[in-house]
């Protein structure tokens, strides 16, 4: 992770990440994010515990970028989302609520 910045209108770290699965293992070639660590971790003071708490976070964005890099790889799937484009789809509100897997628990 890379801390790039801080906006002092929202007390934000700006932080970039990158890790050993993403394509580039420099975090500066990725977006950078904004943490809030007063609202976010109040209870926390200690700085170090702030870093780990922001790179616990940043597997999060790398494992995301890591993704987005295997989808543009793939280029039969970069042509499918490409098709989609001009067509209409309608669903019913059923159709995206019913469950489709059984629950590991008993409803009540």
């Amino acid at each position: 992770m890379k801390i790039t910045g801080y906006d002092e209108i929202s007390h934000s770290l700006l932080v970039s990440f990158a890790s050993d699965t993403t394509k580039s293992q420099n975090p500066a070639d990725y977006p950078t994010y904004a943490f809030q660590p007063l609202t976010m971790w109040p209870d926390v003071t200690d700085i170090s515990e702030i870093k780990k708490r922001i790179a616990v976070a940043g597997m999060h964005h790398a494992q995301m970028q890591e993704a987005k890099e295997n989808f543009i790889a793939d280029a039969n799937r970069v042509t499918a989302l490409k098709a989609l484009v001009g067509q209409t789809h309608e669903f019913t509100v059923n159709e995206l609520t019913v469950v489709t897997h059984d629950t590991p628990f008993q409803v009540v």
